[in-house]
């Protein structure tokens, strides 16, 4: 029955679904709870108020009346708070025993306005204390209500907080499981690529010597001699990827003029594409990189941006220092990205090509922000005007 469902998503969904089952039942349980508790304090009153009355009607049997009073009605009600109001609705007695030795304007203003309160929040009782004459109790909440009135949005609160750890376990082993994929496709890549390529350098020695004599196939196979070894880079790219890099102190400037250099040279364009390069990063000023890798990092943004122009454009790196730290924005004329995709560029499997697998900007990221500790982000982009991307490293 689930042979079409991705099972991953059918226990993330049936995760939901069985937090909001608990949710639900835990706060319908409340309610009733609470509802219960009302009823139940609801009917002490009644009882306290029913003694009243019935001690005042009852002079005779008053020292009965009164320990009943005492000892069992008012000891049951204690914890719920009240106020008795006679004729003249003035208070007569209250719970409040600690308000005695109040000034008597305080204590009235005090009472006045737990009776405007008690009167929002229950119905008043009343008390015939003789024919046709009155008093009335109003009561409160006990602590006890109001505690689980609040109980739900505890439960609640805490349901929201398990299934938000839920979730992100979930897509941090979803990231985790993606990341082993993605480590798994490079270093078989780069072990794939291991073997012709030590062919092609044996193939390429012997055409070398062959070629000795005739300068014009010489260039020839030296231009091939450089493309394999471009090949052993990228292999020995692929191979570091999951593995801590080694960090060197290098110059900024010479990986910047190298990745522009060889894009200028070997990416051909049916227009014309114009390099800048505006560094002001002091020459003598070194940053710790893996030299190998960050130098994928800027190919990477420079194709990018190759790939943003249709047919003329210019391409420029700007590369500075910003307080502690430095930046290298690599800016296109080219197409622009729409604003909801400036995050969604970055993530595996995302392109707009017809070709290509969508991971040089994913792999680009994880370089800068997992080997480097830096950032990279879209600074700046407008449809149809072109796009900045910006990457800051951290200084020493």
């Amino acid at each position: 029955m689930w042979n079409g469902i991705d099972r991953r998503v059918l226990y993330r969904v049936l995760m939901y679904v069985f937090g909001g089952v608990i949710t639900l039942g835990s706060l319908i349980y409340s309610n009733y709870l609470a509802q219960q508790l009302a009823e139940k304090e609801q009917e002490s009153v009644a009882l306290y108020s029913e003694a009243l009355e019935l001690v005042g009607n009852n002079q005779g049997a008053e020292e009965a009346f009164t320990f009943i009073f005492d000892k069992l009605v008012k000891g049951f009600s204690t914890d719920i708070p009240k106020v008795q109001i006679g004729e003249d609705q003035k208070p007569i007695f209250s719970d409040f025993d600690y308000i005695q030795d109040w000034e008597p304007e305080q204590k009235a203003a005090f009472l006045e306005e737990k009776i405007q309160q008690f009167r929002q929040e229950n119905k008043p009782i009343k008390i015939e204390f003789a024919e046709g004459r009155f008093n009335e109790v109003v009561y409160g909440e006990s602590d006890l209500l109001k505690q689980l009135k609040w109980f739900p949005w505890i439960q609640m609160f805490v349901a929201g907080i398990f299934i938000a750890i839920v979730f992100i376990a979930y897509s941090t082993a979803k990231r985790n499981e993606q990341n082993r994929v993605w480590v798994g496709l490079a270093k078989e890549t780069a072990h794939q690529l291991g073997t012709p390529v030590s062919s092609l350098m044996a193939w390429i020695e012997l055409l070398k010597f062959k070629t000795e004599e005739r300068p014009s196939e010489q260039e020839l196979v030296l231009e091939m001699e450089r493309d394999i070894k471009r090949l052993e880079i990228i292999a020995d790219r692929f191979s570091k990827i999951g593995s801590k890099p080694e960090l060197i102190e290098v110059k900024l400037g010479h990986i910047l003029d190298h990745s522009a250099e060889y894009l200028t040279k070997r990416m051909s364009r049916s227009g014309k594409v114009t390099f800048k390069l505006n560094n002001q990063i002091p020459l003598d000023n070194t940053l710790k990189i893996n030299p190998q890798l960050f130098d994928w990092v800027i190919e990477n943004l420079l194709k990018n941006a190759l790939d943003a122009i249709s047919k003329e454009g210019t391409i420029t790196i700007d590369a500075g220092e910003r307080g502690d730290q430095y930046f290298i924005d690599i800016t296109d004329t080219g197409k622009g990205i729409p604003k909801s995709n400036h995050k969604k560029v970055f993530e595996p499997g995302y392109t707009t090509k017809k070709r290509g697998w969508g991971l040089g900007l994913s792999l680009t990221k994880r370089i800068v922000e997992n080997y480097h500790s830096g950032r990279i982000f879209v600074k700046q982009s407008e449809i149809g005007k072109g796009t900045t991307f910006r990457v800051m490293l951290n200084k020493g």
